[in-house]
């Protein structure tokens, strides 16, 4: 799944990577595919499969022409395309189901079950397999591609028809699967007038694996959704039980009882006086990126649209063990708040740099909006806001440990592997950090064609898979020496 565990956190579990590769030449890449025109997947390699999200604009199905939102999966051993889940744009159009975007969730696989959040808003259960298998499973049976290299759906939510969701401009939610329930945040959000079609639809939905009935739902942050809500759901055990933790619309994160579906604690991410203002003009701000689950605590940072740019941006640490209403605040957003006695803050970084002990510049952004997940090792907390800072701050203190401008808008997460951080960017370069105190650029690669890279990469068994805009590689990193980072 997207961030390999229900924890979310960005770290992979291999203990050494080889950087002696080459995306343009080709060096140690294994194979390379193209995928789409317009890619903001991260890969997922499971059963011997690569799954990667994206659009039809290679048309690898000929008789699919157009836009069309598309899931990919290949051979992991070849790279052969093995079946292609093909759904139509919404007759909505750009409201609801932006051009070209095709599908943006990042699929979840147990077993041989995957599920994906599509371009249409439906929450859906596949066979890994296709009908590679010969034959036509689950429930569902209407599938309208049913040849040996389509998608073999098992079942479907429509999330529009049967719970009156109205997603805004895309429905991007990478599902979280614990037990046999599967989470969803259904991104309802609101239309191009800034009016709220649907307060009531639920914005969290926990719904049974096998059979797609919807278990428990909410609709916590009601009609305090500020614009989209394009983000993914975290877990954790506290107390023995699991908790899933939501990013709401509202920039609040709210927990569950992950199988009773009682709201445990709910925290805003933002100061009470930060208000909220249509594209960007205002401080207050949703969460795009994916809470990650870390030691009985859950860091996440707040972001906007990327097309509202940059702006202040506030990283928390929060006590998972607290209940209730654990902001660092009371009071509603147009008062100043006192301080809540109740607060589950650890920490914040973030805000202004308002007597310049952070940055050395008084009024300076201290950390700016991020649609990244952090990814937590060594003691340090990874993460880049959307302008291009990438920061490294104590994971126990909270405190800025380095910062580095990459000189370019940053949308991917970072992830941890063998001792360094890799990171992707619009400007088509994949970097590779030392994951430590010391800030240290160990290598920068180019993408084949210089595409950007909107995901992150994942590593399986000796191999990095990555995808840019328009092509998924998979490259053999084996297993390095930390210290053969050093080569420029």
């Amino acid at each position: 799944m997207w961030g390999g565990t229900p924890e979310r956190n960005m770290v992979a579990p291999i203990e050494s990577v080889a950087l002696d590769f080459d995306l343009r030449s080709g060096a140690n890449v294994a194979w390379v595919n193209k995928i789409g025109s317009q890619s903001y997947g991260t890969p997922v390699v499971a059963c011997g499969r690569v799954f990667i999200a994206t659009n039809n604009g290679e048309a690898l199905r000929p008789q699919h022409v157009g836009d069309r939102g598309v899931l990919l999966c290949f051979d992991d051993e070849s790279g052969a395309l093995v079946w292609q889940l093909t759904r139509e744009k919404l007759a909505a159009g750009p409201a609801q189901d932006w051009p070209d975007q095709g599908i943006c969730s990042n699929p979840c696989i147990d077993g041989d079950r995957l599920w994906v959040v599509t371009n249409r808003c439906e929450l859906l259960c596949l066979d890994v397999h296709g009908f590679h298998d010969g034959s036509n499973d689950g429930p569902f049976q209407d599938e309208v591609d049913t040849e040996t290299h389509d998608a073999d759906i098992i079942w479907t939510l429509d999330m529009i028809e049967t719970l009156g969701v109205y997603p805004r401009n895309m429905s991007t939610c990478s599902p979280l699967v614990i037990g046999d329930l599967v989470f969803v945040l259904t991104s309802n959000g609101r239309g191009d007038d800034d009016e709220l079609p649907s307060p009531t639809a639920p914005s969290f939905i926990a719904v049974n694996k096998r059979n797609g009935e919807v278990q428990w739902q909410s609709n916590a942050p009601g009609s305090n959704i500020l614009h989209g809500q394009w983000g993914s759901p975290c877990a954790g055990e506290v107390d023995g039980r699991w908790q899933v933790i939501f990013p709401g619309g509202d920039g609040w994160l709210y927990a569950f009882d992950a199988e009773l579906g009682t709201e445990l604690w709910r925290f805003d991410c933002n100061p009470k006086d930060a208000p909220w203002e249509p594209h960007g003009r205002g401080v207050r701000c949703d969460i795009v990126a994916t809470p990650v689950f870390y030691e009985q605590s859950v860091i996440v940072a707040v972001g906007q649209d990327p097309e509202h740019g940059g702006g202040v941006g506030h990283l928390w640490r929060i006590d998972a063990t607290r209940r209730g209403d654990i902001s660092s605040e009371l009071g509603p957003w147009y008062h100043p708040g006192e301080p809540n006695p109740n607060s589950g803050a650890i920490w914040h970084y973030g805000g202004l740099d308002n007597v310049g002990s952070v940055t050395g510049v008084v009024g300076e952004i201290i950390f700016g909006r991020t649609i990244s997940t952090v990814a937590i090792a060594n003691g340090l907390v990874f993460v880049p806001d959307i302008s291009g800072y990438f920061h490294c701050v104590d994971v126990r203190t909270g405190e800025r440990v380095w910062v580095e401008d990459l000189m370019d808008q940053i949308w991917g997460s970072p992830v941890v592997a063998g001792g360094f951080v890799f990171l992707g960017s619009l400007d088509g370069k994949l970097r590779v950090f030392r994951a430590a105190r010391d800030f240290e650029l160990v290598r920068e690669y180019d993408t084949a064609n210089y595409n950007a890279i909107y995901g992150g990469a994942t590593f399986v068994d000796g191999f990095m898979y990555l995808a840019d805009r328009t092509q998924l590689y998979k490259v053999r990193v084996g297993a390095g020496d930390a210290d053969a980072g050093k080569a420029p």
